[in-house]
């Protein structure tokens, strides 16, 4: 599956959230993507991996996440690439996120290069 805009791959990622899906949300993400955030009062620094291993374990354990809900607030696209913010709210049941992303268009489509977060 290949991701013809900047705003279809936000929206997987919305959606692969919502599921709990990680090979929805690995297919939104480079091979070379990094990720840097604020988890909860912890800084972490390194790729998506930790994320969607994340994903797997909180779909695993069967968390309802039938109130989580998720947002594109923001979206730039200039050329082949892009950015955007994702708010949402009751992930893994209790957080609420601000992710702003980087996108680009190479052969394969768009998809994003870097996320960086923030509880809220």
């Amino acid at each position: 599956m290949s991701f013809s805009t900047p705003r279809d791959v936000l929206d997987a990622y919305a959606e692969g959230c919502k599921r709990l899906d990680r090979d929805l949300l690995t297919r939104c993400f480079h091979p070379q993507a990094v990720m840097a955030g604020d988890l909860d009062g912890k800084l972490l620094v390194g790729g998506p991996a930790p994320f969607l291993d994340d994903v797997a374990g909180i779909a695993a354990a069967g968390i309802d996440h039938t109130d989580f809900s998720a947002n594109v607030i923001e979206l730039t696209v200039n050329g082949r690439v892009a950015a955007g913010a994702v708010h949402s709210f009751n992930f893994a049941g209790r957080f609420e996120f601000l992710d702003r992303f980087h996108l680009i268009e190479d052969e394969s489509g768009w998809r994003i290069t870097s996320k960086s977060f923030t509880t809220l």
